[in-house]
């Protein structure tokens, strides 16, 4: 099972993105075969917070550089709404944003290179509230597709409890949109 830690209900959005998501990232990558897999490899992300801007940079599998602000031709950018990242934070469904770089290898580093296009991860909480995570790989925003699943299903898949096919035979992750495009995402999340 990946590991993903606890952050505390009170941690601020730019606290999480600035200091705890470059450190988790770094720790995560330290005890993986990250830096050997992904020797002279560049992964570029950028996380836009309802405008604010986080970019980070990853290379070799091993050096994270964090800047606030806008990185260009990130090839992960991920979009949530301020109000949805603090319920995040607070509800502790983070899973999502600190388990992106869990298990990097080389098989995620190509599918990332390759793939176009965009896809909504809705997660459904237990109180019935939705978070929305829009993921727009290597600038495309076309084809699109959206994931539907619980926040328990969300944070199950990405510490790696479960897999994307699982889900969605299982009816747990429910796809709207172009099919192709979402089932050539599932490197991503195994």
């Amino acid at each position: 099972m990946a590991s993903i830690p606890t952050i505390p209900a009170d941690t601020s959005v730019e606290k999480l993105l600035s200091e705890v998501m470059p450190k988790v990232a770094l720790e995560q990558l330290t005890n993986s075969n990250a830096p050997t897999e992904l020797a002279g490899t560049e992964i570029t992300m950028a996380v836009d917070i309802s405008g604010d801007v986080y970019s980070y940079t990853l290379k070799d599998g091993s050096k994270v550089t964090f800047n606030k602000g806008d990185i260009a031709s990130a090839k992960l950018r991920l979009k949530i709404s301020k109000d949805d990242m603090e319920k995040m934070i607070k509800t502790q469904n983070l899973d999502m944003i600190l388990g992106i770089q869990n298990d990097l290898n080389k098989a995620k580093y190509n599918a990332l290179n390759s793939l176009k296009g965009s896809f909504v991860a809705e997660i459904t909480n237990d109180d019935g509230s939705v978070f929305k995570i829009q993921a727009i790989l290597n600038g495309a925003m076309e084809p699109s597709s959206v994931f539907k699943m619980s926040a328990k299903d969300s944070s199950a898949l990405m510490r790696k409890e479960t897999n994307p096919v699982n889900l969605f035979m299982s009816g747990a992750m429910k796809i709207e949109g172009d099919m192709g495009f979402a089932m050539g995402t599932q490197p991503l999340f195994t």
